[in-house]
């Protein structure tokens, strides 16, 4: 599983969680978008809710970014447009499409993903399975992606982990930072 990265701007003093460790992990299966995100080490100072669906499917619901919150954005190859994948830990999700680098947003009509998450003492997994996602046919094979994580902290901080973090700001939409390749058979 790739290991996500710490955003830190040279600018800024560092306020990052050296005791936490993050990986994800993306994979096409028959079903969809299968989506992994694990994170270790001590948990006390992440605001972490526990799961508000009984039954694995939690609500879609906006700017879920801005408390901790699970990342995929994934592109189709050779167009310009890509897809932005939201999965909160208390199950709540959303799926965006834009047609450019953060231009024309659309929320396209998708069934709920099926969320399952599992935590201990130390350690926290999400799994998530993306479903009917629209693509086109003649780009169906090949994806690039970024899978990245908004970890938000119990003083109202936020920290922001990628793949790559190729600006001088946190920018999970970055085409630069959709570095993993992704075949679908």
């Amino acid at each position: 599983m790739p290991r996500l990265h710490p955003f830190s701007a040279a600018s800024s003093p560092a306020r990052l969680l050296p005791a936490i460790k993050l990986w994800a992990e993306a994979t096409f299966t028959a079903s969809g978008l299968a989506l992994s995100f694990s994170l270790s080490g001590d948990r006390s100072t992440l605001v972490l809710p526990p799961p508000d669906a009984t039954d694995s499917i939690g609500e879609r619901r906006d700017q879920l970014w801005q408390s901790t919150c699970w990342e995929c954005f994934a592109a189709q190859a050779n167009t310009p447009g890509y897809f932005e994948i939201n999965l909160s830990p208390s199950h709540h999700w959303n799926v965006y499409h834009f047609t450019g680098y953060r231009q024309g947003m659309s929320a396209p009509p998708l069934p709920p993903p099926v969320i399952h998450s599992r935590r201990e003492h130390d350690y926290y997994r999400l799994d998530a399975l993306i479903r009917d996602l629209p693509v086109r046919e003649e780009n169906k094979t090949t994806w690039r992606l970024n899978l990245a994580a908004v970890l938000a902290k119990n003083d109202g901080g936020k920290e922001y982990f990628a793949l790559a973090h190729p600006g001088e700001k946190p920018d999970f939409h970055h085409p630069d930072g959709f570095i993993i390749g992704l075949a679908v058979d």
